[in-house]
């Protein structure tokens, strides 16, 4: 019988107090509210390109690293209208005019949802925290709410994220 108490306390210890960290989609939507910057890869489709990414109160620009043939182009998504500049040339167009799963404006769909806590559900997975919206998931820092990776799977699109840094923390 006192085996049968010890291994019963045994599970109950072990399933109850746990590690993982905790938190809420609205402590992690605070994080996303506020301005950061991040450097990512993206693998869309049979296509892949690094960027730099910085988010402000009032837009995100993002810059490709890579492929050569388009480093230096700069993206700066804005309101409704996107500006896409390169090799000294500029053009300003009306983002809903651009197919829906631009890697670029998934990005800005991401960060948008991931900066209201009703349109995003979280939980715990290895230590790290899950972020699923509508038609992504995300994996976040369970110290920060940075981002580590995002997925669209009906847009056959990825980001890897590194050096994101929130400005002012949390």
């Amino acid at each position: 019988m006192r085996k049968i108490i010890f291994v019963f306390a045994f599970i109950l210890l072990l399933s109850g107090c746990s590690n993982a960290p905790e938190a809420t989609p609205q402590e992690a939507a605070k994080a996303f509210n506020g301005d950061f910057t991040a450097e990512a890869r993206t693998v869309f489709g049979d296509s892949e390109a690094e960027i730099t990414i910085a988010k402000n109160s009032m837009s995100i620009s993002i810059f490709v690293t890579y492929p050569a043939e388009l480093e230096g182009m700069g993206i700066e998504i804005f309101d409704e209208h996107a500006k896409i500049s390169y090799d000294g040339m500029e053009q300003e167009i009306k983002t809903d005019s651009l197919p829906e799963g631009t890697p670029f404006l998934l990005l800005e769909k991401l960060f948008d949802e991931l900066s209201d806590p009703e349109d995003f559900t979280l939980s715990t997975e290895n230590g790290n925290l899950l972020a699923k919206g509508e038609d992504f998931s995300a994996v976040l820092s369970a110290e920060d709410f940075s981002l580590i990776s995002a997925k669209f799977p009906a847009y056959e699109t990825e980001f890897a994220f590194s050096e994101f840094l929130f400005s002012g923390g949390k």
